[in-house]
């Protein structure tokens, strides 16, 4: 055999392979009695193999949105399934016949065809399929998405389903659990506890038990004459978070200072400047006192004796 054909074997093999992976990671949903839709391979001579095994990917990922639908992809290509019953083109009755084949109630078919314009087209058509009768089978929508490029075909993909199914079940709102916060003060006491500025309540002896919403909360523990307590916590649902909360006392302050007021310079002070004066003229007077002359002052008479029993007769006190 020629290397040449061995070697597009194989790459056709490696191409196919995710597919391949896919068709085997599908659920057989019988059980659960959802209907199942056949998502076959995408056809078109205008892309590559490994363009058609991409596109087919995204086409099966976005009908596995539908969870009221079980979404299988054929194990083969389309020209092989047709072949399987003679089929001579993908009409609806040998596309209804492919799906009795995977036991599917819906058979979604795509082709990629390049327009004279040069733009690629991603045609879909989905058919219902009677199992009893295939000849009975019909096309229950059909649509047409252009492909700017292999990158966007998700998007291609989503809207095309949309436009066949319907829109994509609405998931389920699951009720979120909350979670509980709990602040115990060292020793007891009362304390306000706060949660990103929202006032939870008061701490008692045995603490503080509230329920949040999960998530991450600044917790803040305040009490008068403490410093504050804070921390940033994690609330997960149905978890229980704990603190135990040592507060710490505040230095004592000798004189309290109302917030926001300044202390007064000296200067401004009323008593200043009239005690300023009052000291310039107490100084004044001393010095004036001090240095003034003793020119003018008289001299007194003193009398002196030896025995102040006999001052009566000294001829100075006697009377002339």
């Amino acid at each position: 055999m020629n290397r040449h054909v061995i070697a597009m074997i194989c790459r056709k093999l490696f191409a196919t392979l995710p597919l391949i992976a896919l068709v085997l990671t599908s659920i057989d949903a019988d059980a659960k009695g959802r209907p199942r839709v056949l998502v076959l391979r995408t056809e078109g001579t205008a892309i590559s193999d490994k363009t058609r095994v991409k596109l087919t990917k995204q086409l099966l990922r976005a009908a596995r949105r539908y969870k009221r639908y079980v979404s299988i992809a054929s194990r083969q290509d389309l020209v092989e399934e047709m072949f399987a019953f003679e089929c001579t083109e993908p009409g609806v009755e040998c596309l209804a016949k492919i799906g009795k084949k995977y036991r599917a109630n819906r058979v979604v078919y795509s082709e990629v065809v390049r327009t004279r314009a040069g733009v690629l087209n991603w045609s879909m058509r989905v058919v219902i399929v009677d199992p009893k009768k295939p000849s009975a089978s019909r096309v229950a929508q059909s649509t047409q998405q252009v492909l700017a490029s292999v990158n966007a075909a998700k998007e291609a993909a989503r809207k095309g389903l949309v436009v066949m199914i319907g829109p994509v079940d609405l998931p389920h709102e699951q009720a979120v659990r909350p979670g509980s916060l709990i602040i115990r003060l060292v020793g007891g006491g009362v304390a306000l506890v706060y949660a990103n500025r929202q006032l939870l309540g008061r701490t008692s002896v045995s603490g503080l038990r509230k329920k949040l919403a999960p998530g991450r909360y600044k917790v803040r523990v305040v009490r008068a004459g403490f410093q504050e307590w804070s921390l940033v916590l994690d609330i997960k649902s149905g978890a229980i978070t704990s603190e135990m909360v040592e507060l710490m006392p505040t230095a004592k302050v000798a004189k309290s200072v109302k917030p926001g007021a300044a202390a007064k310079p000296v200067l401004s002070r009323w008593w200043f400047w009239p005690a300023v004066a009052g000291g310039v003229a107490v100084v004044g007077a001393v010095i004036w006192a001090v240095t003034r002359s003793d020119d003018d002052q008289s001299n007194g008479v003193v009398g002196f004796s030896i025995d102040s029993a006999d001052a009566h007769k000294d001829p100075i006190f006697v009377a002339p």
